[in-house]
């Protein structure tokens, strides 16, 4: 689904799936590990897929330098909650015009999809903010990345709403034990469209809200 702002401008991509698909991609999608990366060439389509699966990366410079790393992006940040770590995300190279050609004169000869490794690299790609707020710890996370996908193993199970954060389209997705809530949005001067994501145990639609809502 696509994540627009107010004047009607997509900001993000989000697929929200069970991954029940015996697809290349379903399957290359349930056995990345953090910190894989992999370039599929499809045969039927003839185009590239890259999948990837940031790990996370324990920051310990602390807030104010994140901060002035980031600062291009414009991000904001939750108010009056608890910081209690801080992760990063590195993101991968993409694959190159040669390794695709190789990759399709492959898939060419065998008639089959073919799957290459990424290689990780040190661009910063995202970060990871663990908060306490009201007893609640919460996961904040920023990524300059907006093509983004959701596993939801039972949809029958999840509630899935589409919301309005902040003017910007927003997607919920909860069952009884975690609830998430992802939106896009553009930095005020630079216009750079960010990725947030608040994700929580045992709260609620409303609660998370309140966090975005709170960002400054």
């Amino acid at each position: 689904m696509e994540m627009r702002n107010e004047k009607g401008e997509v900001l993000a991509i989000l697929n929200v799936d069970s991954l029940q698909e015996e697809s290349t991609i379903d399957i290359v999608i349930r056995e990345l590990m953090p910190g894989m990366g992999k370039g599929i060439y499809l045969a039927a389509d003839k185009k590239i897929s890259q999948q990837t699966n940031y790990a996370p990366v324990k920051w310990l410079d602390g807030l104010d330098v994140l901060k002035a790393k980031a600062s291009s992006w414009e991000p904001v940040f939750p108010a009056n909650a608890e910081l209690i770590e801080v992760q990063v995300y590195y993101g991968f190279d993409n694959l190159t015009p040669e390794e695709i050609d190789e990759m399709a004169i492959e898939s060419a000869s065998t008639g089959k999809d073919v799957v290459r490794d990424l290689k990780p690299n040190n661009t910063f790609v995202g970060v990871s903010l663990l908060y306490r707020k009201e007893e609640i710890t919460f996961q904040f996370r920023i990524f300059g990345t907006t093509k983004s996908r959701i596993h939801v193993p039972d949809e029958d199970k999840h509630t899935i709403e589409n919301l309005t954060i902040r003017s910007n389209d927003a997607v919920y997705v909860g069952d009884s034990e975690v609830q998430q809530l992802i939106w896009a949005e553009m930095g005020p001067t630079m216009g750079k469209a960010l990725q947030y994501e608040i994700l929580a145990e045992r709260s609620h639609r409303d609660w998370l809200i309140s966090i975005a809502e709170s960002l400054s």
